[in-house]
This record gives C-alpha cells, structure tokens and sequence, in this order.
C-alpha cells in the first residue's frame, strides 16, 4: 500500500504552506508564484527547520509538493506539454496561429501557459536551492567516511573509506535530485537557461545567467555522482522506495541528464537569433559513458525486475499499490483527493453527471477526460502479438448514462495505460481530477534501454546491450513466443544503426504517455523525420479513404505496414456485458466486443446475429441493449451490431483541419493546397519525393521544438535575456 505518512505529510504541505521559501527570482517570475510567507533568512528561523532530523524531513517533503504539483509533474509536463510525436499526439484544427499550443509548435513569448511552466519549474529549484543550502550550513549535517570491507578479484580482502550514509545525507540526495529533474525539463523546453545551484537570498542575485545547457549538464550530473554515494539503496528499510528517492534513482537520473547531454539538441549560431540546426557536443561519447556506466550500476545491484506483468505495474499504480524491486525506482508520491491528474487525463473518457440522482454503471468512478491520447496510426506499430499492444490502446469511451461509445471518426484514441476506472473500489461519483495515482518518473524498464542505446553508441549491439533489451522485451511476449519475438528479433539487428531502431522502437512501445517519445527523438535527430511522416500517415490515409493518395505507398513503406489493406475506416462492434478480459481491468461497467479492431480487411459481420456469432467463434460473450447498460425505459432494447465509420474528409473531399494543423508549426497546408514546412521559422513550400523517402528526409529542416523565455522574465532581467530560434 501506499506510504500514508508521506501522503498525509504531502496534503499537510499543501494546504498549510509550511516548508519556509525564499524571496523570488524576480528576474525570473513575480512573487505571488511563491509560497507567501516570510523567507528563513536569518539564523533562528533556519535553525528551527534545520535543528533536527525530523523539521528537515518536513521542509524536504516541501521540495515533494513542487512535484506533486498540477502545474508540473501532476499534470502540464504530461498534458499541454508532451509535444506532438508519432506516439502521442493531440489533434487540433485551428487553421490560425494560436500561440498558446507548444504540442504543435506554435508558440509565442507572451503565451501564458509557457510563462507558468518556467515559473513554476524556477519555483522548485528555488525551494530545493534553499533546502540545500540551509541542510548544508546547518548544525546538524555532516558527510564523513567509515570503514568497509573489499574484496578484490583474487579473494583478498581489504578495508577502506567508504561514504557514510545517513538520514540527513539521504535526504540532501533526494533534494539533489529533484533539482536536477526540474533542472532536466528546463534543458529539455528552453535549451541554454538561467542557472544557479544557489538560493535567491543566498546571492542576492535576481538575474542568474543564461548558461549553456552542457555546462548546466555538467554541474548536476558532478553533484548527483557525489550526492548519490551517500543515498541508501531502495533495497534499505530506511527510506519507504519507491516513493522516496533512492541512490538507484539517483543514478538514473545521472543517466538521464548524460544521453540528454550527449545527444542532438537544437542550437543557434552565435549571436544569430533566427537560425537554429541540430547538433551535437563534440565530447559526445563521454556521456554516454556516463550514461552506460550509471545505468550498469542499477543493473548490477540486482534490486530491480521486471517480473510483474506490464499491465499490471499501472493497474496497480491506480489501486495505490506500490511494490518495491520491481519496474518503478522512483514513483512521484501523489496525495489522494489533493493531487495528480493521473488517470483523468489517460484512459477512457468517462462522463458522469454529479447531480443526476441515478447512479448508472460508471457513476462511482467520477468523471474522467481522456484527452491525453496517442496516434491513431500508434496501434498498427505493435506486433500483433505484444502484450502490451490491447491493454494500451483504448478504442471506447463512457457517456454520463455509461453507454460505451465507439472513438471512431476521431484522429487518436484514448491512452489506457492509466485510468480511474481501473480502480477497484472506485474513487466516487463526484470526483474528478484529484486522483491520487503516483506516476512511475523512474522505470527499470528505463534503465535497461538506457543502458542498451549508451552501450551500442559507444560499443555496437554487445551481448550486454542485447540482453538488456530482451529483458525489457519478454515482458511484452509470451513464452512460447520469445524465442521468435525476442532472441531472434534482437540477434537480426547485427549493425549499429539497426539495433540503435529497435532499441528506440521498444521505447516507442514502452513509454507511451511519459512524455519520453519527443525527448528520445530529438536526442537521436530523428524527431523532424518522424513528425514528417505522422503527418503524411493522417495525410495520406485521409485521400487513400476518398480516393486515391500519391504518398501513401511511401508511407507503407516507411512504417511498413499496408494501411491500404488493413486501417480499420469501418469498426464492427457490439456492446457486451463485462468478462474476465486482463486488457480491461474495470469489471463493473459494459464494454464493446469489436470484431476487426486491427483489421480493415476483415469481413463485415453484421449480417450475422451476436448471439450465434459468438456461438459460431466460440466467444464467450453475452450482448446487450442500451436499455440493459442504462435501465432507461427510453433507451433502445435492441441488440445488435452497429458500425463506426472513420472520415476525415470533408464533404468536398479535402481534408478536415485537424489533418491539415495538427502539427501547425513545423508542416501544415496553407492556403493554396500546399504542403509547407517551417524552415528557421519561415513556412516555405516543401515538394514531397513520393518515391524517396529518405531524400524527403535529407531535405528537413530542424523542428522548433523548443520555447521562447517567457516576456515577463526577459523584461524583469532588464533585457538581460533574449530569444533565439525565430521567436
């Protein structure tokens, strides 16, 4: 179960304010983003909160709160802010520039949405600067060495000074870390940001200055290789793992920050604020030694598995199960009716009406919004016998009646990776967001294919690298399938290159809704390619189904799969009392039997009665009427097979706008029919190669993926800080 004293400790810190923050990086945000009370700036007030194990404890839990936050890691970072990718995927048809929509690209300086992320990312390095600081100049803390036992390769033994840990020590660690994860989003939305590893009062310094994001990389991954060896294991009783951080998630996180600092990244000539190209630095190998050997550290210690069944980590996440050793290292500690978007958010769209007295079968769930969904093209990815594949991908939602109805004619479907319907008891009619489920930040599963990629950059597809990737692949197979699926898969990829694309596809099929996709994209230069062709798959498929399309062979053949012949355009369903299906964890509500989730070339079976059907194909289920579903004397008593057609095309045949802008600021279609590409923030003509994909690939420019400082921070610094990239 879940940690309730953290839980308890969390809710506490929310409503009272307790933790003591510092004066506000003016330059960076206005005061009244700030806890308001009065900063520890003197020695008394600092050593009441820092004068025993149990305050510091308190004022860590502060640092806690910023990442339970809605405006982090409850809900924006995983929302308004995972960009647009071949995985996830937020269509919108607003044929203008918005300004305000960073998942398609399009984005201003004044967008206010950017200026709260950065305020409230400032927020919590502040909070966790000023934790660090005062622990380290407190009476109390102290790192100091002991003695401990090794034994070398010839079974000699010998002693020597080894960190030691303690609770206090622990706890910087854990401080340390979460400043390196607000610090990681920073790097990941803005590139080169203001930096400083000190509390505003600390300094008196209102304008820290912008830093290059390597020298930004360098400094936190130093600390936390320092921090980290005076952290406890997750395998010790003395910290509640994995709702607290731990020295393995420490080192993830060094792992984290190392590939993203030797990947590509965007980048601007000196001094030119238009131009920008993605590059890389030249010392790039030595972060993925870094990364290679952090990552080793994990996987050697042994204290982690991935013996749960995957379905299983996030439906257990949404019962509040937490379960040490195995695939979370790091679970951010949601508080019940408090925080977390999670499973709002992710999952079937559930509609409940609160005040209507009739409690239909979804009612004691609460409502949900499902709205942070994938790629209607993600699905087809999957190898028809990954595991992960039909527990993913959620084709239905609920109406306030709890009817499930079909997302047919919609561009994504629902990420049902997480839900509030897949708590057991369920959360109440009247909830809604407030659900309380934690979010895995740290994966084993992570640390494995992290390890694969650092490896193969560094030493090729070696034997450690592809048992690593197999691991995280048996898990998704079968055992009588492995053999095929798993040893034999992993053996044919013998180059580089090749295994590089599985290890980045397992991600792809891993990750979905971590907001990891864009990042591993970007990390690899390959996220102008795949926006390219998630934008020709809607595209293409859109004319394939009113016609005829000239890219959609290309297409196919890229993705390598034969839409033409198998993207279901019409579902065949009915809907069916609820049975022991594992890929659809909620027992208590109705749910649709389809009979061609994934085959557009299956025959149409509604000339057939369900009932014989199901008899004819040995299925064991039961059909049903809305009538049965809502009690309602008005709804229908008929049961019967209906068909949900796909259309994405407009009455004249042109493509409908959420085709055309979904992806607005990087490729669209302007006015004149034309395909455009937004090359160093100019929309120029782009004439698509249908028989090359990879010269159409040589000829993109970078994505701006990245977003401007926010106005009011450029105007506090006094015009210190500037945008690049166009903006």
């Amino acid at each position: 179960m879940k940690n309730d004293k953290i839980i308890e400790i969390l809710i506490i810190m929310k409503l009272n304010k307790i933790f003591i923050s510092g004066v506000a990086m003016l330059a960076l945000t206005s005061c009244n983003d700030y806890l308001e009370v009065d900063p520890a700036t003197n020695a008394a007030s600092t050593e009441l909160v820092f004068g025993s194990e149990g305050e510091t404890r308190t004022a860590l839990y502060g640092i806690y709160a910023k990442i339970c936050s809605d405006g982090l890691f409850g809900n924006n970072l995983y929302s308004a802010f995972q960009l647009n990718s071949d995985v996830d995927f937020y269509a919108n048809g607003n044929e203008a520039a918005a300004g305000n929509q960073p998942r398609r690209f399009d984005v201003r300086s004044d967008a206010s949405n950017v200026e709260s992320l950065w305020n409230n990312l400032y927020s919590a390095v502040e909070t966790a600067n000023e934790f660090i600081y005062n622990l380290q100049n407190s009476s109390i803390y102290q790192e100091e060495t002991e003695e401990a036992a090794s034994e070398a390769a010839d079974g000699s033994v010998t002693t020597i000074q080894v960190p030691k840990v303690t609770m206090l020590t622990q706890m910087m660690g854990e401080a340390k870390v979460m400043r390196a994860m607000f610090y990681h989003e920073l790097l990941s939305y803005w590139g080169d940001v203001p930096f400083t590893m000190k509390g505003t009062y600390e300094t008196d310094n209102f304008v820290p200055p912008i830093t290059a994001r390597q020298t930004i990389s360098d400094e936190l991954i130093a600390d936390l290789k320092h921090a980290a060896e005076y952290m406890y294991s997750d395998k010790d009783s003395h910290i509640a793992a994995p709702e607290r951080i731990s020295q393995e998630a420490a080192y993830a996180m060094i792992a984290r920050l190392a590939l993203q600092a030797g990947g590509y990244s965007l980048n601007h000539p000196e001094g030119d604020t238009k131009s920008y190209s993605m590059t890389r630095p030249t010392n790039y190998r030595d972060y993925y030694v870094t990364a290679r050997d952090y990552t080793k550290k994990i996987i050697d210690a042994g204290g982690h598995s991935l013996n749960k069944q995957y379905r299983d980590v996030f439906i257990d996440e949404c019962n509040f199960v937490v379960t040490a050793g195995d695939d979370p290292i790091f679970e951010i500690p949601f508080a019940k009716a408090n925080n977390s978007n999670w499973g709002y958010n992710q999952g079937p769209a559930n509609g409940v009406d609160a005040t209507d007295a009739t409690d239909y079968s979804n009612s004691v769930w609460g409502k949900t919004d499902g709205g942070v969904r994938t790629s209607a093209f993600y699905r087809y990815s999957f190898d028809e016998k990954d595991l992960r594949r039909d527990y993913i991908d959620g084709l239905w939602y609920y109406s306030n009646q709890g009817l499930p109805t079909m997302r047919s004619s919609d561009y994504t479907i629902h990420n049902n990776k997480w839900s509030k319907l897949w708590n057991t008891n369920g959360l109440g009619k009247s909830t809604t967001s407030g659900t309380g489920i934690n979010f895995a930040y740290i994966r084993y599963a992570d640390v494995l294919l992290m390890f694969a990629e650092a490896e193969n950059e560094l030493n090729g597809p070696t034997a450690d690298a592809q048992e690593a990737l197999k691991v995280v692949r048996r898990r998704a197979f079968a055992a009588e399938d492995q053999g095929e699926k798993v040893d034999a898969y992993v053996a044919a990829a013998a180059s580089k290159e090749d295994f590089l694309k599985l290890v980045l596809n397992e991600r792809k099929w891993e990750f979905a809704g971590e907001n990891m996709r864009w990042k591993d994209l970007v990390r690899n230069n390959m996220y102008a390619e795949k926006v390219f062709f998630t934008f020709l798959d809607y595209y293409a498929m859109t004319e394939a189904m009113a016609g005829t399309s000239s890219y959609i062979d290309m297409v196919e053949a890229y993705d390598g799969f034969p839409y033409q012949n198998k993207f279901v355009s019409s579902m065949y369903c009915i809907m069916v009392k609820n049975y022991p299906d594992p890929n659809f964890p909620n027992r208590g509500v109705y749910m649709f039997y389809i009979a061609n989730p994934y085959d557009g070339s299956f025959k149409n079976p509604t000339g057939t009665a369900p009932a014989k059907y199901f008899d004819d194909n040995e299925l064991d289920y039961d059909p049903v009427s809305a009538k049965t579903i809502t009690g309602l004397s008005t709804a229908s008593n008929t049961i019967s097979w209906t068909t949900a057609t796909t259309s994405w095309s407009n009455d004249d045949g042109t493509p409908k706008n959420q085709i055309v802008y979904s992806l607005y600021g990087y490729i669209r279609i302007d006015q004149g029919g034309n395909i455009v590409v937004v090359d160093n923030g100019v929309a120029q003509k782009f004439a698509i190669n249908p028989d090359n994909a990879q010269d159409n690939i040589n000829r993109l420019p970078a994505v701006r993926y990245l977003l401007p400082i926010p106005e009011e921070a450029i105007a506090r610094s006094g015009n210190v800080y500037k945008n690049y990239y166009g903006y």
